[in-house]
């Protein structure tokens, strides 16, 4: 039988409740949480056992756990590298490439399940109703779990570099200072990147260049400026979804006292922001193209993006009001230019390796 019981920040049992250390046959769930962020945080659980929980199946408790959707943000990049240098006929070493990308998806589990540990004790997930994975708040997985599970993969993803490293010494120079930004990024206890304003330029880092350079080092291939160039712009891409992300919860997240860019620049400035983010990204893609690869693809691709994009930025300019479903739809939209930035890209490197 369920009941529920409100604890504050200062409370001895507070902690244990958060990570689900408390008993080992109950799942306390987060159902309100009041001035997060703060000393005088409280939180309300409700207390149910275990055999009251109706979970999914595992395979699907694994798959939102883990976050499998969000895999989509590193494969592209890895798979843009990949066909680039198959056409470039430079890839010296495929055992090499599949061992990276066995590493860096172990990376990134590891990097998603902190991430949901952290927002979890942090409150934002407690205060975003669609926010992370919703395995711990739903009480299928124990917040405990999620921050063991992230270790074993970084362990994992760790093990993974050494050969690696021992075989192209440049690529320990890039594994070493991705490291750096990571541990700096998600195991800061207070105030990580997501915190502070600016803090979005880890992310940058790991989803973009850090990540395409090291990739193209660890096929064999020399450095070149070109995996340098995809590694900026995919990365810029990627910020570009997480101010939009950002924007679309600039209320909330103002009212929770959470800081970041967006937050920082405010609602007005924060709206030019996004258009002229996505405004360099389609110019940074031409320039990409221009010294890089094809000549019409990225004349076309980025004429047509740029025509498609005109109705997002008019939408952006008429939204009066952080409040209401129109952010939501602000949301919807921006990320549609995303996926399809993200596919025709995909389409162009395929296109390169046709016969």
């Amino acid at each position: 039988m369920s009941q529920f019981v409100t604890l504050s920040k200062n409370s001895p049992e507070f902690e244990s409740y958060l990570l689900g250390t408390f008993a080992d046959d109950k799942r306390a769930l987060p159902v309100q949480t009041l001035n997060v962020n703060s000393s005088s945080e409280t939180v309300t659980f409700k207390v149910l056992n275990c055999n009251e929980l109706a979970p999914p199946a595992w395979a699907l408790v694994a798959l939102q756990t883990l976050r499998i959707r969000s895999f989509l943000l590193i494969l592209v990049p890895l798979f843009l590298i990949l066909t680039k240098n198959l056409s470039d006929e430079t890839m010296r070493d495929p055992q090499a490439a599949i061992l990276a990308t066995i590493g860096v998806v172990f990376a990134f589990l590891a990097m998603n399940l902190r991430n949901d540990f952290m927002d979890h004790m942090k409150g934002v997930d407690r205060v975003f109703e669609k926010s992370g994975s919703r395995a711990i708040q739903n009480g299928w997985v124990r917040a405990i779990t999620v921050k063991k599970l992230s270790s074993m993969f970084l362990v994992l993803a760790a093990l993974t570099s050494l050969p690696l490293i021992y075989t192209y010494p440049d690529l320990g120079i890039v594994i070493g200072i991705a490291a750096l930004v990571g541990m700096w990024a998600q195991f800061k206890k207070q105030n990580s990147f997501k915190y502070q304003r600016g803090g979005e330029i880890s992310l940058f880092l790991m989803s973009g260049p850090l990540l395409t350079v090291g990739y193209q080092l660890a096929m064999g291939a020399p450095f070149d400026m070109e995996s340098f160039w995809i590694g900026c712009v995919y990365g810029w891409l990627v910020l570009f979804v997480v101010h939009l992300k950002n924007f679309s919860n600039i209320l909330p997240s103002s009212q929770a006292g959470f800081s970041n860019t967006v937050n920082w620049l405010g609602f007005d400035k924060s709206r030019r922001m996004l258009a002229l983010w996505w405004g360099l990204f389609i110019g940074f893609n031409v320039i990409y193209h221009f010294n890089f690869a094809g000549f019409y693809w990225g004349f076309y691709l980025s004429l047509g993006l740029a025509l498609i994009s005109v109705h997002f930025v008019g939408k952006l300019k008429a939204i009066s009001s952080p409040a209401g479903s129109e952010m939501r739809d602000i949301f919807r939209r921006g990320y549609a230019l995303y996926l399809l930035a993200v596919g025709l890209w995909t389409f162009e490197c395929l296109w390169y390796l046709w016969p």
